[in-house]
């Protein structure tokens, strides 16, 4: 690919947990998106500490076209991202693609976010459009975009007129499902905060960088599509706390609006009415964590956690 040379190496970084034949179909869309990319772009598996055959069946499938990080243990989300990045980094990558392995990418992905990227270079964060992998014209995200007089930002719609276009556009957050970065933005914001298990860590990645004055940009001619209800499947106890946990801390941290306060009515609406909804659907377990998320998430601790659940 001509006039990207700043933007190699690329390593393409994918976060495995007890999800082997998702993260194998995802690969090898991966590896169809690398093709006219050469000796460029090299593909890291992460795996977070799976419990079943998860490293074998990679090891059979791919042999040595990628590298397997196996770490041991569930670090969550933005520990298990941060390993494979810092393991790019320490390889000489210029640029790092985080994906999610619940996913599929178009043969073009790969090609378009980094054209888009050589075309702005105040580019913090890139990021394709996502499909619905069992509606495949139908996008799931595009972004969300800060409004002036509300505590949270608001999904893009979309019909956005530049997806017709086909044009790249700013917003102001996009989701961790797929991610293109700088090796220089991260040398000068840092990685996720590990802190967010899951669930709000690329939220409060997308607003340290847009804080450092970088932008962030979605690019329509980059397509992907997500299953997703694959990785989280049901709600249970230690993800309804670390979503509560993440939603409560990232807008308690991050001011939003005219009128930041507002985010306190906005987050005891959530939880009045989700408990309200558990209860009537007789989800009586994720009412605990619901409210010691919420608490958890205001303190910037996770003394409840520890103290009465596990972490998954």
């Amino acid at each position: 690919m001509q006039g990207t040379s700043t933007l190699y190496p690329l390593y393409i970084i994918i976060l495995n947990w007890n999800l082997p034949a998702d993260t194998i179909v995802c690969i090898h869309s991966v590896i169809r998106g690398m093709r006219s990319l050469g000796d460029h772009a090299q593909i890291v598996i992460v795996d977070n500490g799976s419990t079943d055959d998860s490293v074998t069946q990679f090891h059979m499938t791919f042999g040595t076209q990628i590298r397997i990080i196996e770490v041991g243990q569930n670090l969550g989300f933005a520990g298990g991202m941060n390993v494979g990045m810092r393991y790019a980094i320490d390889q000489g990558a210029a640029t790092v693609l985080l994906l999610n392995n619940d996913t599929e990418v178009a043969v073009e992905m790969i090609t378009a976010l980094l054209l888009a990227a050589e075309q702005k270079p105040n580019a913090g964060i890139l990021g394709p459009v996502i499909y619905y992998y069992d509606l495949p014209d139908t996008i799931w995200q595009l972004g969300d975009q800060e409004q002036p007089w509300l505590p949270v930002p608001l999904r893009i719609a979309p019909d956005v007129p530049a997806i017709a276009k086909g044009e790249p556009f700013r917003v102001d957050y996009i989701t961790g499902c797929c991610l293109l970065l700088r090796r220089g933005v991260l040398a000068r914001v840092g990685l996720f905060d590990e802190r967010y298990f899951m669930y709000f860590e690329e939220a409060d990645l997308c607003r340290r960088i847009r804080d450092a004055g970088y932008e962030i940009w979605s690019v329509p001619a980059a397509r992907m599509w997500h299953k997703v209800a694959t990785s989280t499947q049901k709600d249970r106890p230690g993800q309804r706390y670390w979503r509560t946990w993440g939603k409560t801390r990232f807008f308690t941290h991050h001011r939003h609006g005219r009128l930041p306060w507002l985010i306190h009515f906005y987050l005891t609406g959530k939880l009045v009415l989700t408990t309200y909804h558990d209860l009537v659907a007789g989800n009586w377990q994720l009412i605990a964590p619901l409210w010691a998320g919420t608490v958890d998430g205001y303190q910037g601790s996770t003394k409840y956690r520890k103290k009465y659940f596990r972490t998954g």
